[in-house]
Parts: C-alpha cells; structure tokens; sequence
C-alpha cells in the first residue's frame, strides 16, 4: 500500500496537470492507483473537465473522487485564497474501491439497510470504510451522515462538504471521471486496510451545562425549561471579556457524548454550529439533530484550544507505521484563526513525519 500527494498553485490548467502529477512517480506508479482524492478552487471551474480527463488518462485505473473547494491541503502546505489543485493518490493492493452517488431526494428512498448496500456497492458484513464529498447546498450533509451511521454501524465515515460556492450550482463534484452539480459523492473501501479516524473540534465550553427540555429537529426551543436565548443569555453575562468577545465571533453548541458522565470538559461533547436563531420565540438553530433529554453546553473556538485539541488527537499516532492521511479543513481555521496558513498540516509533519497528506 503506497500513497503519494501533490499540490500546485499554477493558474494555468496545463501547467497546473503538469506539476500535479511530477511527484507521483516517486512514490506510486501512475498505472497501478486505484483511488485519488482531487481538490480544486473555483478558479479551475471553467477547466475542470480539461484536468479530470487528463489526470483520469494518467491514472487509468484509478476511482478519481473529489470536488472545488474554498482552499487546498497537500504536501506541507494549505492554501487559501488563490488558485490551488491538491491531489493524494493510493495504490491499495488487496483493496476493493466502489464509486456512489446519491442525488437530491435519494434519502427519501433509501430507507433499508439493503437498499444503503446496492446503492454503495457494499455490505455491512465487510467492514467497509466511507470516504465521500457533498454539495451543501443540494444535500442534507447531516442527514446523510445520520443514515450512514444508521445502516452502518460503526463504519468509519471521513470527508467533507464542497466549499467553492456560495449559492446553489457554484460547487462542483468528481467522480469516478464525471463532473457532478449537486448530492453526494464517494467511495467505500473494504479489503486488507486498516483507518484510523479522528476529530479535532478545537472548542471549549463556557457557562453550564443544560437539558434540552423542548425542541424539534434542528431547533432548540428550550435549555432546563426556560427558552434557548435566554440561556444563552444568562451565559454570556457571566464570561470574561475575552470569552465574550470570542463567543460573538465563534459560538458553538456542543451536545454531551457520553450522557452518562458525572462532569463534562472539553472534548466530551459533538460541536454544532448555530445557523439562526428566533428572538420572538427565543429558540436557537443548530446544525445538528435536536433531541429532547440531551445534555447540551455552548463551546466558543481559539487558536490556543485548537492547537491543544488537534496535538492531543494526532499524538497518540506518531510513530506508527501510516501509508497515507486525509486531512479536511474547517474554513474557520488557517489564516481565520492563526497568523500565518499551514498550521494544522504544519502540526501533521511535525508529529507524524513524512506521511503523504
């Protein structure tokens, strides 16, 4: 199992294919990929057919899956805000790599678990490993992740969500040699690999914790009885200037993991964003499913509490033997939470060593 990675920052697609592929040779033999992850910035839109045909006629054999992107990861760099092209390519010998696509209103029929395995090609009973792109703006992400995790059990799920676009048909997806507006794309791998998986949300809470007494679905109407802003409220009374000042740039709602646990710190809790709240009614929407008895506690996000977090979660891996690693990046981070770009691959290299990204 080899895996090699490319980035480039040409401008012009020709050139830009050209020094994509140079590096793979050294590490992979263009004719024996069998998966290649492609990411692109909204610069290439009007080339992008140009480079999935060629890098598809570079790697014959190979399942392209991908999408445009706000920025560009790879190599030892992240990239953002100017043209970039980011390619990691796998020959996983031993390894069985299926193509899927769901389109708008798929969810709504695919209501079995057999349906899931005719649709990705794969049965629960081969263990198999999701690595998948969705348009925001055309597929309910977290619906999808629910359904994959409920069909699934226990199936490692890594990706994320195209972030070229602003509105709907901005964003552009790849797969297996076709160029895509909207769903979901990806693929399952099954065989002799082995992924390990991890989450660096990078938040930690403020104020207390709180019941969800009343909600529905994505919406949060009341925390302990009283309603969700009023809460919230009482919460940001009560920090620091400084805690206050970054819970009016970056506040999250963190739901508790384990319900289970006598105290919560950072860590415990699956981080949601909040995408609107209803000041007349005093409810607060996340980007997350709501349910009634959770344990829930608002998180704020910094550039020191994401350092810590992502260090403690890639730690416990350096030394090991790793063929290849996928890292997705948050449009909150890089240069939006640091000084400089390349932080948290920075922070890759130097715990993990020379492991293609």
């Amino acid at each position: 199992m080899r895996f090699a990675s490319s980035i480039t920052l040409a401008t012009e697609a020709t050139q830009a294919v050209d020094e994509l592929l140079a590096p793979i040779d050294s590490r992979v033999t263009p004719g024996m990929v069998d998966l290649a992850l492609l990411f692109l910035t909204a610069h290439f839109d009007d080339d992008l057919a140009e480079i999935v045909e060629r890098v598809g006629t570079a790697m014959p054999h190979a399942v392209l899956l991908g999408c445009t992107a706000e920025g560009t990861i790879g190599v030892d760099r992240e990239v953002e805000g100017r043209p970039s092209i980011s390619m990691l390519a796998a020959s996983l010998p031993g390894v069985s790599v299926r193509p899927f696509q769901l389109n708008s209103g798929d969810l709504d029929t695919l209501t079995s678990p057999e349906r899931w395995e005719r649709k990705t090609g794969v049965s629960r009973e081969s263990d198999p490993i999701f690595v998948a792109m969705t348009d925001p703006f055309r597929e309910d992400t977290f619906e999808f992740v629910s359904r994959i995790n409920e069909m699934f059990p226990g199936a490692p799920l890594v990706g994320g969500v195209a972030s070229a676009g602003h509105e709907p048909g901005q964003n552009q997806l790849v797969l297996a040699g076709e160029i895509i507006e909207g769903g979901a794309v990806g693929v399952t791998l099954s065989g002799d690999v082995g992924v390990t998986t991890i989450v660096s949300q990078g938040c930690r809470p403020i104020g207390e914790s709180f019941v969800i007494t009343k909600g529905t679905r994505y919406v949060i109407q009341e925390m302990g009885g009283e309603p969700a802003l009023t809460r919230l409220h009482d919460v940001l009374v009560g920090l620091s200037e400084e805690d206050e000042r970054l819970a009016r740039r970056s506040l999250f709602v963190g739901r508790a993991i384990d319900e289970y646990k006598g105290e919560f710190e950072r860590g415990d809790f699956l981080i949601h964003n909040i995408i609107g709240v209803d000041r007349k009614n005093g409810a607060i929407a996340i980007a997350g499913n709501v349910k009634v008895g959770a344990t829930v506690q608002f998180h704020v996000r910094d550039a020191k509490s994401a350092d810590e977090n992502l260090r403690k979660m890639i730690a416990p891996h350096g030394g090991k033997e790793i063929a290849g690693a996928m890292l997705f990046g948050c449009n909150g981070r890089g240069t939006n939470m640091w000084p400089e770009s390349g932080h948290d691959i920075g922070v890759m290299r130097e715990l993990l060593g020379d492991v293609p990204v």
